[in-house]
């Protein structure tokens, strides 16, 4: 994702804050977009799961054996 640099503060366009919440400790490491530049941003794990595209998941189904 590629964010507009307009709205966010000088530590999140560095990377030091999450890019949603400003939560700097612990220092975000999900790198969630970059910026027209193609630096990164980064969030906390809770922004993350919020802001990144929610993978199925998808699973076989288990098997099963009927005896008589």
């Amino acid at each position: 994702m590629t964010f507009d640099p307009e709205g966010l503060t000088r530590t999140q366009r560095e990377g030091d804050a999450c890019v949603a919440c400003h939560k700097k400790w612990p220092r975000p490491r999900i790198r969630i977009g970059r910026l027209p530049d193609d630096a990164a941003l980064y969030a906390c794990p809770e922004c993350a799961d919020a802001l990144l595209p929610q993978q199925e998941n998808i699973r076989p189904l288990p098997r099963r054996v009927a005896f008589s």
